[in-house]
């Protein structure tokens, strides 16, 4: 490559062109070959002139600085167009096809630290409304689009379902205690006992509740009262929709909706809530307890059970439920010393649910 060197001094003419001739490098990007030019500027315009009567003219706007070693050129119409320089026409040419472009145009017209903090911002408000957006959409979901996956999962555990109708009965009548009207009109909540050798009780999109037998047989209608009052506002505060919604993802959730089931019933019972959820519903259970004149020490003495059960016993219920002392203490306080607390369901009630998954005889 011939060595590029300043042929004279600028002489800036009144109309805005430079008579300096500057030599540089061209690679016109269709050859691939080398061309030796002068370099002069005319106004807005980068001259380029050649022995043997060539010449061009390029618009400063199609201009741009290319990283590399003195002052690299090349034009945004035309990819392999480069024109390479020696470092003292900076002087010359710097003003003409402007700064240097360290990271990119924008980040260059802003600085490196605004721009360092406009990408922290923008991530934030990115996270930010990938969490809050489950909120803004999950009430704006159709019931009847839930019910029908609710109602698919339900069908899903098949033969696990306790079928004893008093003790459907029963069950319905303690999630009527908490929540009155709660299992009325085309909306209501669902509830089932399923026979499934494990501690747990989980709500399920389209108003369904299931409980596991041993969420019945090993504690009280009373604690259970609780248990069930829990469900019960994530129901209504459509936190399911929400969970699927933050663990799916809205197009799994569409197709869920549309049919595809895509999820098992064991993924969709296992759905963890935000911790806000978590004390909604459990502020709501307490409120439902009160008005219903249900004591809420025995729920709370059954959190605090289940935070020490051995883990074969409570680990499905803690996976779904996260429990903790000060969760347990949290129904204790609500506790009123002056209140008349009343069972949660009458002696046959209770004896019909505690025997709802044991079969009819034949």
């Amino acid at each position: 490559m011939r060595r590029a060197r300043r042929r004279a001094s600028p002489t800036p003419s009144t109309s805005g062109r430079s008579d300096a001739l500057i030599e540089g490098t061209l690679y016109d990007g269709t050859t691939g070959h080398p061309h030796g030019v002068r370099v002069a500027t005319d106004g807005g315009r980068l001259d380029l002139r050649q022995d043997g009567g060539w010449s061009d003219s390029v618009d400063a706007a199609l201009l741009k600085r290319v990283e590399g070693p003195g002052l690299r050129l090349g034009r945004i119409d035309r990819p392999g167009w480069r024109l390479l320089l020696p470092a003292q026409a900076e002087a010359e040419l710097g003003t003409l096809v402007g700064s240097h472009e360290r990271y990119g145009r924008w980040i260059d017209r802003i600085g490196l630290v605004p721009a360092l903090v406009s990408g922290a911002i923008i991530t934030a408000a990115v996270v930010g409304v990938g969490y809050l957006a489950p909120a803004w959409i999950a009430p704006h979901v159709p019931m009847s689009w839930e019910r029908n996956v609710g109602g698919a999962i339900v069908g899903d555990f098949g033969k696990m379902r306790c079928r004893n109708a008093a003790g459907q009965r029963a069950l319905e009548a303690l999630v009527e205690r908490v929540a009155p009207g709660a299992t009325k009109g085309p909306n209501g909540i669902k509830v089932a006992a399923l026979d499934v050798p494990v501690f747990n009780a989980a709500a399920l999109p389209g108003g369904y509740i299931v409980v596991f037998k041993p969420a019945i047989t090993e504690t009280n209608p009373e604690a259970l009262a609780g248990v069930l009052a829990h469900e019960v506002a994530h129901v209504r505060r459509r936190h399911v929709t929400e969970a699927l919604i933050r663990e799916l993802g809205v197009g799994a959730l569409i197709r869920m909706f549309a049919g595809n089931i895509g999820a098992n019933a064991e993924q969709i019972v296992s759905l963890s809530y935000t911790r806000q959820n978590e004390a909604q519903a459990d502020s709501d259970a307490i409120a439902m307890l009160k008005r219903a004149d249900i004591s809420p020490k025995p729920t709370a003495a059954l959190f605090a059970r289940l935070s020490k059960e051995a883990p074969e016993f409570s680990a499905a219920f803690l996976n779904s439920h996260p429990s903790s002392s000060s969760r347990a203490a949290k129904f204790s306080v609500s506790f009123d010393p002056q209140a008349h607390y009343q069972q949660a369901l009458d002696r046959d009630q209770a004896d019909a649910l505690f025997d709802i998954c044991r079969k009819a005889p034949q």
